[in-house]
């Protein structure tokens, strides 16, 4: 690492050189290695552990400092500082494959996430409706009679064509009747106005 040397002061050590990104001295000749996890300076690790509180997370601290995630872990670890627990999604097994929630409340498997990789693998209500009525046919889709989307129970699972599928989510409803009311309001009351206008004209 470059850095600017400065008078040894007639010790025969080394000293001066800065650490760029956090100003620390080294101290060449001290037994300092500073290459590894076992031989950084307290006062860097201090600093380091500094970033990853204010940033809460290994990846974005071990980023300031041109250092992987794990590598970051490995240093705390060594020495003695606390790091903190992760919070796991909740998850679940079945038939021997683990399931976490995704962003959209489905039981999704942790390992085959997409359904391009490995069709009724995917979700947890395909595999549990396939283990128990068989493939799900082209054009049709696996929903939930309750409408939550976690309870995968074999009850509340039915089969429905996609028609289906959008009768039974369809309101009679969309963008235009939903705001027809107010819409027509606007334009009696801007007729009201005109009209009001016109008269004071005359």
């Amino acid at each position: 690492m470059a850095g600017v040397a400065g008078d040894d002061g007639g010790t025969g050590m080394t000293a001066g050189l800065m650490f760029p990104k956090l100003g620390v001295t080294s101290l060449r000749g001290q037994g300092g290695c500073y290459c590894g996890r076992r031989g950084l300076p307290r006062e860097w690790v201090l600093r380091m552990y500094a970033d990853y509180q204010r940033l809460g997370s290994l990846s974005k601290a071990g980023a300031l400092h041109g250092r992987t995630r794990q590598n970051m872990w490995g240093i705390f670890q060594t020495a003695g500082l606390k790091l903190r627990r992760r919070n796991f999604r909740p998850a679940i097994t079945y038939q021997g494959r683990k399931y976490t929630t995704d962003g959209y409340g489905y039981w999704r498997d942790t390992i085959y996430r997409s359904q391009n990789y490995r069709p009724g693998m995917t979700y947890l209500h395909h595999r549990i409706w396939i283990a128990h009525h068989g493939p799900i046919p082209p054009g049709h889709t696996i929903c939930f009679k309750d409408g939550n989307r976690q309870n995968c129970a074999i009850g509340n699972l039915e089969m429905l064509t996609h028609d289906e599928q959008q009768q039974r989510r369809g309101t009679g409803k969309n963008g235009a009747t939903v705001t027809a009311g107010t819409r027509l309001e606007l334009l009696l009351s801007g007729r009201a106005g005109m009209t009001a206008t016109m008269a004071r004209r005359r």
